[in-house]
């Protein structure tokens, strides 16, 4: 029993070893500067990169199809432009009304792939761990829903009754209907976004 003991404690150490110098690999890691404060990047809104967290930026609506129909659950967005392809393992956003939301990026198509979607949030600062690096040169931040939604709809969707002409020029009473005057979705209220990448 004795030998057998020692044969297994001499298997164990480089065991042991090797999980020190992963932990000691990942405590020495840290994060790059704020690549969304570096010169030449820009952005949808420039309150969302200007390292003021008094400033808030907003996301920005899609090209109007001129369809209130079509354009109803069209998604609003942020964007950021990089001037340099950049490797991005984490996503720092500071908002206080982002609810349902997706991140993309830029990839070496020319296309957004989405990268990150987060269904339920209620955090005022998000912060976002990649499962991977991206390298890419733009992060697009995809809104589908705030927490001001709600108010947006009961301010521009309205219940109202129609009133038709008959044949002899009398006005009666038409049914309800509702009447769209404006979006129905309210903008993301973003104070700051950061990129980073790992530290050389």
């Amino acid at each position: 029993m004795r030998t057998q003991f020692k044969v297994g404690y001499i298997y164990m150490l480089p065991l042991l070893g090797l999980m020190g110098l992963c932990v000691g690999c990942s405590l020495g890691q840290s994060w790059s500067e704020n690549y969304a404060l570096q010169s030449g990047v820009t952005a949808s809104d420039p309150a969302l990169i200007d390292d003021n967290p008094e400033t808030i930026g907003q996301s920005q609506r899609k090209k109007s199809s001129g369809s209130a129909l079509t354009d109803l659950n069209i998604p609003s967005e942020a964007i950021i432009h990089l001037p340099e392809k950049r490797s991005i393992y984490r996503i720092v956003i500071h908002s206080t009304n982002l609810e349902d939301f997706e991140v993309q990026a830029f990839d070496s198509l020319g296309e957004w792939k989405k990268i990150y979607d987060r269904r339920t949030n209620k955090d005022r600062v998000i912060d976002i761990r990649l499962n991977k690096v991206v390298t890419t040169t733009g992060i697009k931040l995809l809104v589908r829903r705030t927490t001001d939604d709600a108010a947006q709809r009961r301010e521009n969707l309205k219940l109202k009754r129609e009133n038709v002409e008959t044949p002899d020029g009398n006005r009666r009473r038409g049914r309800y209907l509702y009447h769209l005057t404006g979006p129905t979705t309210a903008l993301a209220k973003i104070a700051e976004i950061e990129l980073y990448g790992y530290a050389n």
